[in-house]
Formats: structure tokens, C-alpha cells, sequence
């Protein structure tokens, strides 16, 4: 192989991993997020989140992200969200019944809090509410892992 084709595919490879760390690490040069929201954007990436969630387009196995939390405003008022569990306790009594505390402490909490307890669940395990959901559950994240998710989940308005 010629010097030429070499250095020139030694510079494409340069290119490309300078662009990935920029990807994975913000541009600031730090390497480093700042706020919980960008520490959640990371996590969001590291998990694998991306691999079936897109935001606001492109192709994915699993709902599109963007603009999700006026769909879940609307989709966890009292009136919406209780008939989605009568619904649930008909369809699949063990399962209501299983997870009846958490849909309790989702409907203790008000505006962006109920959201929020509703993801941290989500993040638990899908399937609490949506018990024929394909998304696996990710209660092996830390609680400060998931308030960092969370916060980065609830800038996609």
C-alpha cells in the first residue's frame, strides 16, 4: 500500500474519532457535562437509549422522544391516566394489583413531579403500566443516574 493511502486513511480516522469524542463529550473541551440534564443526555447515549428512541426524527423501534413530555402531560392527567388503569386492572388484574403502590405515589404528585415519578417507574420497570412493552427495564441505574436521565427526559418539550 502506498504512503500516500495510508496517511490519508490514518487523517479520515482522525477525523472520525475527533468527531465521535465531540459527539460523546460535548465541545467545550472539558469532556465533562455541567448540569444534570447533560450528564442524562450522556447516560441517555451509554445505555443504548438511542439505539431504539430517536428525537424528533429518523428511524426507531421505539416512540419518538421529542415533544414527549406534553404527550405524557396529557396522556398522566387524573382522568386520562385512571382510565388507563381501569382499563389495565380489567385486562391484567396481577399485574394491577403487583404495582397499585406506584400508580399511587404517581397520583400523590402534580404537573412536572408526576411526570417525573412516572419516568423514574417507567425506568424501573416499563412494563408497570404497559405491561406488553418490549423496553427493558433499567433498575440497575443508581438513583442519581436516573434523577440525571430524568432531568435530561423532561427538556424534551
Amino acid at each position: 500500500m502506498r504512503f500516500s493511502v495510508l496517511v490519508t486513511l490514518f487523517g479520515v480516522g482522525a477525523v472520525l474519532m475527533a468527531v465521535a469524542v465531540v459527539f460523546m463529550y460535548g465541545s467545550d473541551g472539558s469532556g465533562e457535562p455541567r448540569t444534570p440534564a447533560e450528564h442524562g443526555r450522556r447516560l441517555f447515549r451509554l445505555q443504548g437509549c438511542a439505539s431504539c428512541h430517536a428525537i424528533g426524527g429518523g428511524i426507531s423501534r421505539g416512540p419518538d422522544l421529542a415533544g414527549l413530555i406534553p404527550r405524557l402531560a396529557d396522556r398522566l392527567t387524573d382522568e386520562a391516566y385512571r382510565a388507563h388503569l381501569d382499563s389495565l386492572q380489567v385486562a391484567r388484574p396481577d399485574v394491577y394489583a403487583f404495582f397499585a403502590p406506584r400508580y399511587e405515589g404517581i397520583f400523590s404528585a402534580q404537573g412536572d413531579e408526576r411526570i417525573e415519578a412516572w419516568f423514574v417507574q417507567h425506568l424501573k420497570n416499563p412494563r408497570f403500566d404497559h405491561f406488553t412493552g418490549l423496553m427493558p427495564d433499567y433498575d440497575h441505574l443508581t438513583e442519581d443516574q436516573i434523577e440525571r436521565l430524568t432531568a435530561f427526559i423532561m427538556t424534551l418539550k
